[in-house]
């Protein structure tokens, strides 16, 4: 017993010891030479599924080999079951070299996007060109994706382009150029279902492209005429990691664009007031406060009074972003509106509770001493409600003295 263990040990020994004396090129030359020993599908295939379970790079050379044979036999491989057999063989080739990353591999990989017709090969190439780095088909890539996103392609299996947008979205994210940011966001704004994972993957892929996309997105809001489609780009540039400065610069933009449209139906109507809440929301949030802003927002101050154009809620949320603008520009903007106010209060007029505080508030909330006359007016009146004046007179206690 004792005498057959040592046996054991000294083979283990021995094997242990030839296996580090072959060189790493010797070990692909031997699969290199089982590999073309190999006749038929089903023989190359497991020899194939031999290398890919070591998962060395040393084995590369000859998984290129073997990618390189089947660039030119994907069309010729007889019956439907034997495409199939061919494409499986193909795509385990194709994932094993995006896996070793090997990017000597990519206008191999890049052939087989352009020859197979199969969607999940496809989408496996395009998933490895990924990996490999080949930053050299991105504008391929890019453009693949435009036109799936845009319908531009055989539309006649929605399901197959579906598969091909998610892998190109993996890859695009890998090889992260900022070029891509553009077919990504159309993508996580595109026709494709929620099962799909396609938005989904691409909104948060746009995160992982570039930091700062204001540029593409103001351009993108500015050349859209769907109000979705500039929604969706304002709050992409809200959750990217652009400064306050730009995401107020493209607040600013979305207002502008949401007061110079006129909605067509009931639909887009709510669209432009997203449009314009968020917009409000976010300069509201953000550290920089952009002038440019002011005369927008007084328009709806202006459209308010000539044609109740915005309901109570998005008047609420303008009056609370004109609290954090203590120029005098916005003071003065408020003021003439808490004078209207008041002057058809003391004719007569109902006025919204929420509208006359909230203004109030704004107002008191600039600490800007501007804000005084008026603010006077409301606390002293005779027509405002008691509630109403001690708002007036919470908001003077706030002013600068």
């Amino acid at each position: 017993m004792k005498n057959k263990k040592i046996k054991i040990v000294s083979i283990i020994l021995i094997l242990l010891f030839v296996a580090s004396a072959i060189s790493a090129n010797e070990v692909s030359a031997v699969w290199t030479r089982l590999f073309r020993r190999a006749v038929s599908l089903s023989q190359k295939s497991n020899i194939m599924s031999n290398i890919i379970e070591q998962h060395n790079r040393d084995m590369i050379p000859v998984l290129i080999e073997a990618l390189e044979e089947q660039v030119g036999s994907l069309e010729n491989s007889g019956n439907v079951t034997a495409r199939l057999e061919t494409a499986e063989y193909t795509k385990m080739i194709v994932k094993e070299l995006g896996r070793l990353k090997a990017n000597e591999a990519s206008p191999y990989i890049w052939q087989i996007v352009q020859s197979a017709d199969e969607p999940f090969l496809k989408g496996e190439a395009i998933i490895a060109l990924g990996k490999t780095g080949a930053r050299q088909y991105t504008n391929e890539l890019n453009l693949l994706l435009r036109n799936l996103n845009f319908n531009l392609g055989d539309i006649q299996d929605q399901r197959e382009n579906e598969i091909l947008a998610f892998s190109l979205v993996i890859a695009l994210e890998r090889l992260k150029q900022p070029t891509s940011y553009s077919p990504l966001f159309f993508a996580s704004t595109g026709w494709y279902s929620s099962r799909s994972g396609v938005r989904e993957k691409a909104g948060e892929s746009m995160l992982n492209i570039i930091d700062d996309p204001t540029e593409q997105l103001m351009q993108v809001m500015k050349d859209s005429k769907a109000y979705d489609i500039k929604l969706a780009a304002l709050d992409a540039g809200y959750k990217s990691k652009a400064s306050d400065e730009n995401k107020a610069a493209l607040a600013v933009l979305a207002i502008k664009e949401g007061l110079q449209a006129s909605p067509m139906n009931p639909t887009e109507k709510i669209q432009l007031k997203s449009l314009r809440v968020l917009a409000l929301n976010i300069l509201e949030s953000v550290s920089v406060k952009p002038e440019e802003v002011i005369p927008y927002m007084n328009r709806m101050l202006v459209l308010y009074r000539t044609d109740r154009l915005f309901d109570i809620d998005e008047m609420v949320n303008l009056f609370e972003t004109f609290g954090t603008f203590s120029s005098d520009a916005s003071v003065k903007a408020q003021t003439e509106f808490l004078a209207y106010l008041t002057d058809r209060k003391e004719s007569g007029r109902v006025i919204d509770l929420r509208i006359s505080k909230s203004s109030i508030i704004a107002i008191g909330n600039t600490g800007n001493p501007l804000g005084f006359e008026q603010l006077t007016n409301v606390q002293y009146s005779e027509s405002w409600e008691n509630s109403v004046k001690r708002e007036a007179k919470n908001a003077l206690g706030k002013l600068d003295k």
